[in-house]
């Protein structure tokens, strides 16, 4: 019997955008979901709560009574002895720095269990093989992109950071046998999701880092990482997007360390002819 995360997944594309809301809400948040009435289901996605006994329809349940049981099950099921372990030994009462902390630890965990080793591999393999790295994700993003371009330039040679400004140009440079890596969180930047849907249509291959399975840049990609993104205080979380991409550094690090040691030293060498910091030297008294 299929689970509510894979009716999600399956009827996805078919619901309404106000039914695809509550439905990734739900998908995303499915711990706090599952302790929450239709009316707060709602608020959290922005939608109405009759969206919200709709989407239980949609995806074959014959009410948001049956489709919150189906969800408590999948979430007791899904329960990690080290998840288990971390809240249960966490104090009743918290300050907002622990609280704050917890919930980074949470992302990063949660993360964890999304990544499959073979899959970041091969995501490490695509960049290693591209012709040209194209990375694209701006505002908040900008944190995990401007470094990732800034390695990947220093250990690879071949990666470009588009700035925002100038997508239109940068984009048309972009061809098939290159990469685009595209950062992609809520609230889904539109420039970046047609820099990645225009690589699609090259025959570019594109790697997007995302919260979801369903997220629209999900759909557009040929792998997917994903990373969580929630939050104590009013912006999101990149703490774990940044783990992601510091694994990938790790695992290109270990494909082609020939070749990633051979730009280094390459690159220590141009840093220090270009060395514009200010060195003292001795004078001899006159």
């Amino acid at each position: 019997m299929a689970t509510i995360s894979e009716k999600i997944q399956v009827q996805f594309d078919s619901l309404s955008v106000a039914q695809k809301k509550a439905a990734h809400y739900i998908q995303s948040n499915m711990q706090d979901a599952v302790m929450s009435s239709a009316q707060k289901i709602a608020g959290k996605s922005g939608v109405s709560e009759a969206t919200v006994h709709r989407l239980a329809q949609a995806l074959g349940y014959e009410s948001f009574t049956g489709m919150l049981q189906d969800l408590r099950g999948h979430v007791l099921k899904d329960q990690r002895a080290v998840h288990n372990f971390v809240h249960t030994t966490s104090r009743q009462e918290e300050s907002w720095i622990e609280k704050h902390f917890a919930r980074e630890i949470d992302n990063l965990r949660e993360t964890m269990a999304w990544t499959d080793k073979a899959h970041l591999r091969q995501a490490a393999r695509m960049l290693l093989d591209a012709d040209r790295i194209w990375i694209a994700g701006w505002r908040m993003g900008l944190s995990v992109t401007s470094f990732f371009s800034f390695v990947l330039k220093y250990m690879l040679g071949n990666c470009e950071l588009i700035p925002q400004g100038g997508v239109a140009e940068y984009a048309s440079y972009i061809k098939p046998g290159d990469l685009v890596f595209a950062c992609g969180f809520p609230r889904y930047c539109s420039r970046t999701l047609k820099v990645a849907a225009l690589a699609k249509e090259q025959g570019t291959k594109v790697i997007a880092l995302t919260d979801s399975g369903l997220s629209p840049f999900a759909k557009l990609a040929d792998t997917t990482l994903l990373a969580a993104c929630k939050s104590t205080g009013f912006l999101d979380s990149y703490t774990a997007a940044l783990s992601i991409v510091n694994a990938l550094i790790n695992e290109i690090s270990h494909l082609e360390k020939e070749r990633v040691k051979a730009n280094i030293e390459k690159m220590e060498v141009m840093f220090k002819q270009f060395q514009d910091n200010f060195e003292w030297t001795n004078r001899s008294k006159p």
